[in-house]
């Protein structure tokens, strides 16, 4: 493809999800990486639209039927973690919107894990005390680490599990101490993504176990 075809391409996908904030372009991997707020979290190669997956976020790209995008650096074939959004996605509007914010999500989580403070205990995060840091201890998230390698989503659900009176706003606090924000500040993409997250799981926990409660 072109390049000028491309950047045309680049155009319409950031016109297209204007609404989800600010987003601007660079070239990267023989395309075009998407970015916001200077996290790359989508890519346009050949035409085609891929989004960013973590560990956690890849089966479910997977499930959905969309091919992982191979770039070829010097004839050897690289495995990256963008997943292709193929037309079913693009005609389930909805669907992609939640896709794409727990990209970018997925995406500032693993930046802001690379920076992650060393030989620093829960509690000396950002909204986390010393309580937070002993209810995290309840459900086996004992460090930094295991926050970040079990994500906001999970932890807080956990919590819920023997908490049952625990409000969403620990969950903000959670997510916010990932990013190294205070809760107030946090995307509005973000808790957006998470509250989604938080739904379908308990549309899920409904389905499975009506009379649960």
């Amino acid at each position: 493809m072109k390049r000028e075809v491309m950047r045309q391409y680049v155009k319409e996908i950031i016109a297209h999800f204007s609404d989800f904030g600010e987003l601007s372009s660079q070239s990267m991997f023989g395309g075009y990486g998407i970015c916001k707020d200077n996290v790359m979290f989508a890519l346009v190669s050949e035409g085609k639209f891929y989004l960013r997956a973590n560990s956690k976020l890849e089966s479910t790209f997977i499930n959905q039927g969309m091919e992982q995008y191979i770039y070829h650096k010097k004839g050897v074939p690289v495995f990256m973690k963008y997943y292709h959004v193929h037309q079913a996605l693009w005609q389930n509007e909805e669907r992609l919107r939640s896709f794409l914010s727990c990209a970018f999500v997925a995406a500032m989580m693993d930046s802001k894990k690379k920076n992650a403070p060393k030989c620093t205990r829960l509690k000396d995060l950002p909204n986390l005390t010393l309580a937070t840091e002993r209810l995290l201890w309840l459900v086996n998230v004992e460090s930094i680490e295991d926050l970040i390698k079990v994500g906001a989503l999970e932890t807080f659900i956990k919590i819920r599990e023997i908490r049952k009176d625990v409000k969403t706003e620990l969950l903000f606090s959670l997510a916010g101490a990932i990013l190294g924000c205070h809760a107030a500040a946090l995307p509005s993409e973000v808790r957006q993504a998470l509250l989604d997250g938080l739904s379908q799981h308990d549309a899920l926990e409904e389905e499975a176990f009506p009379h649960h409660k």
